[in-house]
């Protein structure tokens, strides 16, 4: 008789992981943008990268990204761009705005604690046969920012900025893709800035 009740949590068991995982994938990533109150971007209609590879790095920074993803990243910032109704100009001396990213990784560790509840037979305390220690647990994980540059095509002037960034799951760093995606997709949604679009930050 007992088997049918097992059943019955298992099956309620796998129900909230499923719909724990599709929340998790329809979150939002956080995201934000700011940009150059002065500069009209109305007038633009193309675009070109600054260079052919657009990832930007330090000086003398050797990128930890792999050419695939970075491969992912640019096809998914173009894709967009041309979703809005932007050109794409083989030259950057013929485009309205030049883009560029950035993306950065970072390894973090948590430590939280909790009381842990131990029975102690060696005398009485205030709250009886009992005594508290702290457990300490680790979890560690990594952040990922995206961060997406617009400059003026003329000016050659910074006009816009937007970022993206996440806690970086094993899944995604398995199937990279959809996250990038998405990201890139949610950082374009305050491109371009309109009236209403939020304050320089």
């Amino acid at each position: 008789m007992t088997l049918p009740i097992r059943s019955a949590r298992w099956k309620i068991l796998l129900a909230m992981l499923v719909l724990a995982t599709s929340l998790s994938a329809c979150a939002s990533i956080p995201t934000g943008a700011h940009y150059d109150h002065a500069s009209d971007f109305s007038g633009y209609r193309s675009y070109s990268w600054i260079a052919a590879n657009p990832l930007i790095l330090g000086s003398g920074e050797q990128s930890s990204i792999s050419p695939l993803t970075q491969s992912y990243i640019t096809r998914a910032i173009g894709a967009e761009l041309e979703r809005k109704d932007y050109a794409f100009a083989d030259s950057p001396a013929e485009a309205d705005f030049i883009v560029c990213y950035t993306l950065g990784t970072r390894a973090t560790i948590d430590a939280y604690s909790y009381p842990a509840t131990h029975q102690g037979d060696w005398g009485w305390h205030l709250y009886g046969r009992h005594y508290y220690t702290s457990q300490v647990h680790h979890r560690s994980y990594t952040e990922g920012t995206l961060s997406i540059d617009i400059f003026d095509g003329k000016s050659r002037q910074p006009v816009w900025h937007g970022w993206a960034g996440k806690t970086i799951s094993d899944a995604n760093q398995q199937k990279p893709l959809p996250i990038i995606k998405k990201a890139v997709a949610q950082i374009f949604e305050q491109f371009p800035p309109g009236q209403d679009a939020f304050d320089s930050k």
